[in-house]
């Protein structure tokens, strides 16, 4: 246990926690075994102790002490299993030795004042003693200091009374008294030892609980901040849109499922009008605020599928699957009226923007840097021609 957190460490002489957490997690950890195997054990020792009610009525035909025996056997017997059906409910007191040590000390006290009733000979009562308290120790769970004192008092209870109901001699007192001695003793190793194994154990699963959960936690940490870089490697920091890498990759999946279907497919390039001048003249903090306003008209008014990204400077791309020029160039039309109307707070000051866009239909087995130039020009000739207008390319 060297290597284990103080929160670990054992009590060696009660065989428990030190730690009064620890020790109430372990309890709750063996609840259901424990209950399990305390009913189990306290209807097995049940059906044992009744069934020498037929040695009984062998050995005391004709006595009517017997019956008082009998109703020992049976009163014992059915507190032990009243204990054992409401263990689950009981858990608690269960786990914490009150249950069984409850139940172990009504049969070990109903055993001794047996002894008085029982016709016959010392050895059989003190076999018959040394059965019950190996049953305490080994067979009924209990709390390893519950089992010892309860084994213990028994032991001297039984001595005393066999003393003053046999009358032994001095050699068959020591006699009983060595066998009781050397059944505690063993009883109590295995109990201790039991107690002991257990713990350590429980000490095992927590460790490698606590290693798993910690390397859960880890990789969580770890798969969080991937998501991180990877959306902030396919993500414009200004705008949160695509950007250049992430529009490369669409495009290469977009261009091959128009190639599968045979569908069209069209591209609007946007550039806003004297962005150059609005970063001159208000800083390039309100440069960015007409682009994020670009972004939001466009995702007010293009509709889904649409794939849109920004190229870079104040130039955007929106890819549109299943759609001719005609339809695209509706579209952009839409949002170069749209930004238009759309004021922007700069300097305390509303102002509008203007956009041009080039709209071009792909070809087949058309690459995108191609598309790209067929875009810019249209462009181009829509700056030409005075700006805030849509230039369809033929």
């Amino acid at each position: 246990m060297a290597n284990l957190s103080d929160i670990y460490r054992l009590d060696r002489l009660t065989a428990e926690f030190l730690f009064p957490e620890t020790e109430r997690q372990f309890r709750h950890y063996i609840k259901d075994s424990w209950v399990s195997d305390t009913r189990q054990a306290i209807f097995v020792s049940a059906l044992f102790y009744l069934m020498f009610a037929i040695t009984d009525w062998v050995t005391m035909a004709g006595n009517p002490d017997y019956w008082l025996v009998l109703l020992n056997r049976v009163v014992v017997c059915t507190v032990g299993l009243s204990a054992a059906a409401m263990a689950r409910e009981w858990w608690r007191y269960l786990v914490n030795g009150l249950v069984p040590s409850f139940v172990v000390v009504f049969a070990l006290a109903a055993f001794v004042w047996k002894v008085v009733l029982m016709p016959v000979d010392y050895g059989v009562q003190g076999m018959g003693m040394m059965a019950m308290l190996l049953g305490v120790y080994v067979f009924i769970p209990n709390r390893y200091i519950n089992s010892l004192v309860a084994s213990v008092s028994a032991s001297i209870a039984f001595l005393l009374v066999t003393l003053v109901h046999f009358n032994l001699a001095l050699s068959q007192m020591m006699t009983l008294m060595a066998m009781l001695l050397v059944t505690n003793i063993l009883g109590a190793m295995v109990a201790w030892r039991t107690s002991i194994v257990m713990r350590k154990s429980f000490c095992d699963h927590a460790v490698l609980k606590a290693a798993n959960e910690r390397l859960e936690s880890e990789a969580e940490v770890r798969r969080r901040l991937e998501e991180v870089l990877r959306r902030r490697a396919d993500q414009d920091e200004t705008t949160g849109i695509a950007n250049r890498t992430a529009l490369f990759e669409a495009a290469g999946r977009l261009f091959a499922e128009a190639e599968a279907t045979q569908r069209p497919l069209s591209l609007l390039l946007l550039d806003v009008d004297y962005f150059r001048q609005l970063n001159s003249t208000y800083g390039h903090m309100r440069g960015d605020d007409v682009l994020k306003a670009l972004v939001s008209v466009c995702d007010a008014v293009l509709e889904q599928p649409h794939f849109l990204a920004r190229l870079g400077g104040e130039v955007f791309v929106a890819l549109f699957p299943d759609t001719g020029l005609a339809e695209a160039a509706e579209v952009a039309e839409w949002v170069r009226s749209e930004c238009q109307r759309m004021p922007v707070a700069i300097a305390e000051v509303a102002i509008h923007f203007t956009i041009s866009v080039g709209v071009v239909q792909r070809r087949p087995a058309e690459p995108l840097n191609v598309l790209l130039r067929r875009a810019d020009e249209a462009v181009s000739a829509a700056k030409y021609n005075g700006r805030n207008r849509v230039e369809a390319a033929s």
